[in-house]
């Protein structure tokens, strides 16, 4: 019942003769949807254990992530197994494998860089001038958003505030009289950690950020939902990181924005495209507020997302040890 600094929480218990590392830790029951393990807590274990197989080498950074969720995971025991894959100059692959009771449950790449000796390559300056760079998605200062409520599944709602940006549901709410878009539709919020001033934001943190956005059924108007409430299990999460952490000084310590489109719904299964960007202050902290804080703000992540719907009895079976596969 803690945290999500406290929560993420791996040790390493042996090397095997191969060289794989094992890691154990016990996922909180706290951090569930549903019964089943909450999907982006169950990565930032996963990450915090290959963070720590990384830490004395010289590739420290996490740069991109894959996954592939096979079954679902339940709060209690866990392992992880972590291997080399290959060790150039500039990165070190991983490959990773979440198992509970021997049962494989997940699969990870990983791909861990040096965020100075990538800065101080001969690739340096090879980036998108300041003058094309996307301001911050989110309209709203996080000083001045409203709290949104949580939902009734996320059983860690005591550990996070969250919050529309009112300006994407007026958006999306025009599709339907305006006609299509580009964009189709969108989604933005502020999502604030719960954590003691002195915990920093860690890359392992980033994953629930990542898989606490809407999907697009969420989205849609009651008209076109009738009320109806779907689980939305993830088969695949990527995630590519595109700083170390944690941020500096001049960014919110515990919040964060997420961006994202939510493009393509079909039969049940959606896709997304991801951003994660930083914050000038806490969400819903009194703060100053610089009429340029958007062209300030950097993304810190990005992230594509594969998902489909079901029904929440499938997320109860677990309760009783089903191992359904996803």
């Amino acid at each position: 019942m803690a945290p999500l600094s406290e929560a993420i929480r791996t040790e390493v218990k042996e090397t095997l003769k191969d060289g794989t590392q094992l890691y154990e830790c016990v996922s909180d029951p706290q951090w569930t949807s549903g019964v089943v393990t909450f999907g982006g807590y169950s990565i930032g274990l996963v990450l915090d254990a290959a963070k720590r197989c990384q830490a004395s080498s010289t590739h420290p950074d996490v740069v991109h992530l894959s996954s592939q969720f096979l079954r679902a995971a339940t709060p209690g025991l866990m392992q992880i197994k972590i291997s080399e894959l290959k060790t150039g100059s500039r990165f070190t692959n991983l490959a990773a494998e979440l198992y509970q009771k021997n049962i494989l449950k997940a699969t990870f790449q990983l791909i861990f860089g040096n965020f100075d000796q990538l800065s101080s390559s001969t690739m340096t300056g090879v980036s998108i001038p300041r003058t094309h760079a996307p301001l911050h998605p989110l309209v709203v200062h996080p000083a001045e958003a409203k709290l949104t409520p949580h939902y009734g599944s996320q059983n860690y709602a005591m550990h996070f505030s969250w919050a529309r940006d009112a300006y994407f549901d007026d958006k999306n709410g025009r599709l339907g009289t305006e006609g299509r878009s580009v964009d189709g539709l969108l989604a933005g919020a502020w999502f604030r950690l719960h954590e003691s001033p002195e915990v920093k934001l860690s890359p392992a943190y980033i994953p629930f950020f990542v898989d606490s956005i809407e999907s697009p059924w969420d989205k849609l108007t009651e008209e076109h939902t009738q009320g109806r409430q779907f689980w939305h299990p993830s088969l695949s999460i990527t995630i590519g990181f595109k700083c170390r952490f944690p941020l500096s000084s001049d960014y919110a310590s515990h919040t964060l924005g997420v961006f994202g489109w939510k493009r393509h719904l079909t039969d049940g299964l959606w896709s997304d495209s991801t951003e994660i960007w930083s914050a000038p202050s806490e969400l819903g902290d009194p703060a100053e507020m610089d009429s340029k804080w958007r062209e300030n703000m950097v993304c810190v992540a990005v992230a594509s997302q594969f998902a489909y719907m079901a029904s929440y009895d499938i997320n109860r079976r677990y309760l009783g040890g089903d191992e359904s596969k996803l």
